[in-house]
């Protein structure tokens, strides 16, 4: 199963090829092809990335204390940009297994000398109430309004709620989708089962048998689903928009193509 914005890049080279001049020699038509892909990347990743983060930069003030979630290259490159421009803040990278990706969004920060803090998901309700605000990444923005994240993405929206913290959330454009959805059950990915059996001490894990058990079934979700009420505000290349807006961007998309 291929993430959303892979379906688009997808769309968006057969659109290419339905336009290509049937009179094109096999070369011309590859080099075509090619320049068309170098533009999707530059305009819709590289360009895009560049335009969120100014927006995103400007919304983190001196004294903040910003929690993330896992790992997003997205998220990291704004706050690396922030430290850049000399502002003042701290981190706090939340984490949760199996892959334990937010270590690297650790590593990362603090080599720039970025102070943070690091915690599994499982004590997020208490590192809540010394946070200003939270910044999320996503993996779509569905047309109904609601951002589809790695899984625990909705705990930290609802935790962040709870507490009256604002959300952001940073998204590209070309990772919105027409599909609706309103729970994680309906599309999702399901990962390798195996690496939720990893422990720290390395020893082996009581269902490491999981297989031979006729009754038992390890289910390792990638996604989760994020209402649009607990999201505060998204940004993208175009502009800071609700999550409402998501039908509007989309149309835009389908014009412009």
């Amino acid at each position: 199963m291929m993430c959303v914005s892979m379906e688009n890049f997808i769309k968006h080279i057969k659109l290419q090829i339905t336009k290509s001049s049937p009179d094109l020699t096999e070369s011309e038509a590859r080099e075509e092809l090619l320049e068309a892909c170098e533009d999707f990347f530059k305009e819709n990743i590289y360009l895009a990335g560049k335009s969120i983060t100014e927006k995103a930069v400007n919304r983190i003030v001196n004294g903040d204390t910003i929690l993330i979630f896992k790992k997003s290259q997205l998220i990291l490159h704004i706050l690396l940009e922030a430290k850049a421009q000399n502002k003042e803040f701290k981190v706090v990278v939340v984490d949760s297994r199996p892959d334990l990706s937010g270590v690297s969004s650790c590593e990362r920060l603090t080599a720039a000398g970025i102070p943070c803090s690091y915690v599994y998901i499982n004590s997020s309700t208490y590192i809540m109430k010394k946070v200003t605000k939270v910044m999320l990444a996503a993996d779509a923005l569905l047309a109904n309004g609601y951002v589809l994240g790695p899984v625990g993405t909705a705990m930290m929206g609802l935790i962040a709620n709870t507490y009256n913290k604002p959300v952001i959330v940073c998204c590209e454009t070309y990772k919105f989708c027409e599909r609706v959805q309103t729970d994680s059950i309906l599309y999702n990915e399901l990962a390798d089962p195996d690496s939720m059996l990893k422990t720290l001490n390395a020893e082996e894990s009581p269902v490491a048998g999981w297989r031979e058990s006729p009754n038992t079934r390890l289910v390792n979700l990638v996604y989760d689903t994020t209402p649009p009420a607990l999201v505060s505000i998204v940004i993208t290349e175009i502009a800071e928009l609700p999550c409402s807006s998501a039908p509007v961007v989309l149309r835009r998309g389908a014009v412009k193509m």
